[in-house]
């Protein structure tokens, strides 16, 4: 008789209204505790003298602002902003006229005036007013993955492949390195590649979320199932090779989960990963939205700052949608269904990503391919990385680089984007609403099109 590697019942997580309101309390004092301790930090902030910030510095990038002077010519200021992380995993940002070089991810003390915010806006972010900075000796415990990659990767000056010359001559960047530190280990995206990744809607592709856990799951279960079934058949048939496997794979991922030191889309990615993991031997429905609901409150209850991130907002938002077209769409034929899959997904999401987003061209059909190559690519460019193989597309890269694809600015309107929520919930129940719902997505991909065709 053929084992079942999982249970033949399909019931809810969380059923009955007893359990959600059990379930809610104890998530909602979980949230309160560690917003009290949030504040307890926010109160310790000296709003009226200067003080003493110790963090790391996680974004560094220039920028250039016009100022009118009195005799009607015009000056050009040139200031670098910082992004900065304190010990608690606050953050702060700060700007600097200083002519400084390349310090993202070193360790400093930043000594300023911080502007008066409330407590909401210290979730998300304050202003430090930097007086100086001086570096410390600490370093990041990723660097030498950084140096690893960077090494691999050649520097070529700015210039030579077509982009601007950078204002301060001391800041260089490895671009190629960069984005395969941004894939690898979520470290920031230069400008550069983030304008390009915007205009082309590859940006969910870039940054770490569980689409990446979703490849590299997959990879290592091809590669460690040869080797568990030889075992298997000669010394423990008995046991369950998909429970098993995933529990060595969860395990891989929570290690990742610490290297990326809880980066907010794929820890959200991850708490659903092992919710699901635990509920696929237990009968429990996987492709739930009350699933999707608590793992939300779970994440939130544990990083309250987290409600506030975009990743992390967008990454659930893509679950959804993923979650509707699997309840919804019937199955014709594989081909067709992972067709319908890509386009359903992506207008699906493009109202949400609007409200937050404005940068629109039609190119950005062209993620859509990209996605499928970088289920190959990604799990390849890491095996090649470990070989010291790595550069083996940085010309593409290169030439890719200076690309500037015609793209437009618009964002939603709240009520817009407010009106389809609210469709996309009732969606979870009618199937009716479900193709209202992509009527509506498919409208305002071809509104978005006019509009670039008419400021073309």
């Amino acid at each position: 008789m053929k084992k079942s590697k999982v249970s033949p019942y399909g019931i809810e997580l969380i059923d009955g209204k007893k359990e959600w309101f059990c379930v809610i309390i104890i998530l909602v004092l979980i949230c309160i505790i560690n917003l009290g301790i949030k504040y307890y930090q926010f109160s310790n902030l000296n709003f009226t003298s200067p003080q003493e910030i110790f963090g790391q510095i996680i974004l560094q990038y220039p920028k250039t602002k016009e100022k009118e002077l009195k005799s009607g010519l015009k000056k050009i200021n040139h200031y670098f902003v910082l992004k900065i992380s304190d010990f608690n995993g606050n953050i702060f940002y700060a700007t600097t006229k200083e002519d400084i070089k390349n310090i993202i991810n070193r360790y400093g003390r930043f000594y300023g005036q911080l502007s008066k915010c409330n407590f909401i806006q210290f979730l998300k972010s304050c202003y430090l007013n930097v007086y100086s900075i001086s570096l410390l000796h600490q370093r990041d415990y990723r660097d030498k993955i950084r140096d690893f990659i960077d090494f691999q990767h050649p520097i070529k000056s700015i210039e030579s492949v077509g982009l601007d010359k950078p204002t301060n001559q001391k800041y260089q960047e490895n671009l190629v390195g960069n984005l395969y530190r941004a894939l690898f280990i979520a470290d920031p995206l230069h400008k550069s590649w983030r304008d390009l990744s915007n205009t082309l809607g590859l940006a969910h592709i870039i940054a770490i979320s569980g689409f990446h856990l979703g490849i590299l799951s997959a990879f290592l279960y091809a590669l460690f199932c040869p080797f568990y079934r030889y075992f298997q058949k000669r010394y423990f048939p008995y046991r369950n090779e998909a429970y098993d496997l995933g529990s060595i794979i969860l395990a891989f991922m929570f290690a990742y989960l610490l290297l990326l030191d809880y980066q907010p889309s794929f820890f959200r990615s991850f708490v659903m990963a092992a919710m699901g993991f635990l509920v696929y031997f237990s009968g429990v429905r996987l492709v739930s939205f009350p699933l999707l609901f608590f793992v939300c409150l779970f994440c939130i209850a544990f990083s309250p700052s987290i409600i506030f991130n975009i990743g992390f907002i967008l990454s659930v938002a893509g679950v959804f949608y993923i979650f509707l077209f699997m309840r919804h769409f019937p199955k014709i034929s594989k081909i067709p269904y992972w067709i319908c899959f890509n386009f359903a997904i992506f207008w699906n999401i493009a109202p949400i990503v609007h409200y937050f987003f404005p940068y629109f061209s039609p190119y950005q059909l062209i993620s859509i391919p990209v996605g499928i190559v970088f289920v190959v690519f990604f799990p390849l460019s890491l095996v090649l990385h470990f070989f010291h193989w790595g550069y083996f597309l940085d010309d593409f890269f290169w030439r890719v680089l200076p690309i500037k694809p015609p793209f437009i600015e618009y964002y939603a309107p709240w009520w817009l984007t407010c009106s389809y929520v609210v469709l996309s919930l009732w969606s979870i129940k009618s199937q009716k609403t479900y193709w209202i719902l992509n009527l509506f997505s498919l409208a305002f991909f071809v509104f978005l099109v006019l509009k670039y065709l008419y400021f073309l």
